[in-house]
């Protein structure tokens, strides 16, 4: 058993470690949002003149907003503000935080959902975060593994992060879990500690200016430098606890194979177009596409990983130059596989 699972299980007095369900932060985990959100923390603050800095809005990621103004204004002002002021307060942070750019998907982040999703796990959305463009985006960025119902905003608890309650939330949204059959995913301290309060094993991801060290002190189980760093690991992390609890099983080949279907998968999504035979960089994985259609139109090829070749090849239909003459409509790919 992985060394740092075990000592997981020994932390907790726990006797088996058997994850049915991923339980992810938003900001700076899934969308890399946290630049946006340092700027509308401090322009909305000035405001009503306090000083918060990029420091201070890392610091206090995950937690509710209200909670984190009530203790910006306590510390610079002296005095208690309800939760209804703090609120009007907090309007002007979404108000300027849904002026800035686009919030680009985190790196990595499609390619760890699809693996998560391959071995049967469930995924739930765990923020401190009320911004609801931002929350309304996870489902039409990740339509195939997110909905609303599988995510817990700042306003589906009273006392956020760092406090176990979101998290024991999600453990009841995702099907009345134990806090040994689920994985915790953060990139800042506090929701580290909310995690590790609710007795989760916690992956911490540093996206930010954090040290490694300080997550780890949160609470942190392992600290990865990326989510492509997570990503790459998932297999060899978590795969002998998931063999061992008949949710996956892979052979050297099955291995391979997932390998190359990952890096397809997230050159297309990356690049916005399929592999080219024209490109040398492209030429292994056009080859590899090829080799595979042929198998898939022979009916060569085992039912789930037919099923997810099919999904690469829509997305490379996706993808296909709109002036190319053989381009394929879904109608036609449906009729041909």
């Amino acid at each position: 058993m992985n060394e740092t699972i075990q000592q997981y299980l020994k932390e907790h007095g726990f006797e088996q470690f058997t994850p049915k369900a991923v339980l992810f932060d938003m900001d700076g985990v899934l969308i890399d949002s946290m630049p946006n959100h340092v700027v509308a923390w401090k322009e909305s603050m000035a405001v009503f003149d306090i000083a918060m800095t990029a420091d201070d809005a890392y610091a206090t990621e995950g937690a509710r907003g209200v909670d984190t103004i009530r203790k910006m204004v306590k510390e610079q002002h002296g005095r208690d503000i309800d939760e209804a002021e703090a609120q009007q307060m907090y309007d002007v942070k979404s108000r300027i935080f849904n002026e800035q750019p686009l919030a680009p998907v985190m790196n990595g982040v499609r390619g760890l959902l699809r693996k998560i999703s391959r071995d049967g796990l469930r995924i739930i959305v765990v923020t401190g975060s009320g911004q609801r463009p931002l929350i309304q985006r996870l489902s039409e960025e990740f339509p195939k593994y997110i909905s609303e119902d599988q995510i817990i905003t700042a306003y589906d608890v009273k006392r956020g992060k760092p406090a176990p309650d979101p998290y024991l939330m999600g453990l009841k949204r995702a099907g009345d879990l134990q806090p040994w059959e689920a994985i915790v995913v953060e990139n800042a301290p506090l929701g580290v500690r909310a995690g590790a309060a609710a007795n989760i094993f916690t992956v911490a991801v540093n996206s930010g200016p954090l040290s490694n060290e300080a997550l780890k002190e949160a609470g942190a189980n392992i600290v990865f430098d990326s989510m492509t760093d997570f990503r790459d690991h998932w297999d060899r992390m978590f795969a002998p606890e998931l063999i061992k609890n008949g949710k996956k099983k892979l052979n050297q080949n099955d291995e391979k194979w997932e390998r190359m279907y990952q890096q397809v998968m997230d050159y297309m999504e990356t690049n916005k177009r399929r592999p080219s035979k024209y490109h040398p960089e492209d030429r292994k994985m056009h080859a590899w596409i090829k080799y595979n259609k042929k198998r898939l139109i022979h009916n060569a090829m085992p039912k789930e990983r037919a099923e997810r070749f099919r999904e690469l090849l829509l997305t490379a239909i996706k993808y296909w130059r709109s002036n190319q003459y053989n381009r394929p409509s879904i109608r036609e790919f449906e009729i041909n596989f």
